[in-house]
């Protein structure tokens, strides 16, 4: 095919719904996956950016959305696809955000650790993770996500509840909820990394 042809057939399929595209791209056509792409990508990444606020992670974030999207395009069924988009994208960047600020929090805390007591310095890291997730998991979804943004984000009440377009009291309540189990399910942990969950 030559370049003209190619051009003829990008100029059509700019012009085809999204529901037109996604239905292309089961077939297998990787110029209507493009054309999705670039359709998306440059809004899709500025809302990223705004959650992660790191160019290498937003773009990491994008990559697996639309990896899913090609690789999985005969099992995916999509009825609105701005939204599926947007919510991937959002899922993503608050998962990546998630392990991201575990990991800091992890050597930072054990660098404090350095001066406390000989009990508090063999809690090792590997310890901390599997006591951290082991209680968090326990959470409701929403409760998860919730806490967070808040403690590991530094994202306020306001912040976090037009990011997941709730309302701050069922924000302050969620947070609340959260620190009550998790203070309870914690109580192995150095009294330092307690103050965190004050």
């Amino acid at each position: 095919m030559n370049g003209k042809a190619v051009g003829v057939i990008k100029g059509h399929l700019q012009e085809l719904t999204d529901t037109q595209l996604l239905s292309l791209i089961n077939e297998g056509n990787q110029l209507a996956f493009n054309q999705i792409y670039f359709r998306y990508w440059k809004r899709l990444y500025a809302y990223g950016f705004n959650i992660l606020n790191d160019k290498g992670l937003t773009q990491d974030a994008l990559h697996e959305v639309f990896t899913v999207i090609w690789t999985k395009r005969e099992q995916l069924e999509i009825g609105n696809l701005k939204n599926y988009l947007f919510n991937a994208v959002r899922n993503n960047a608050i998962s990546t955000l998630r392990k991201e600020r575990f990991t800091e929090l992890h050597y930072g805390i054990l660098q404090n650790l350095k001066g406390s007591s000989e009990a508090e310095q063999n809690f090792d890291l590997n310890d901390l993770k599997s006591t951290i997730n082991i209680a968090v998991k326990d959470l409701p979804k929403i409760c998860r996500t919730i806490f967070y943004l808040s403690r590991f984000h530094d994202y306020s009440v306001s912040e976090i509840a037009t990011q997941l377009n709730i309302s701050k009291r069922t924000v302050e309540n969620n947070i609340s909820i959260a620190l009550k189990h998790l203070r309870g399910s914690l109580t192995t942990l150095p009294l330092l990394f307690l103050d965190f969950f004050q």
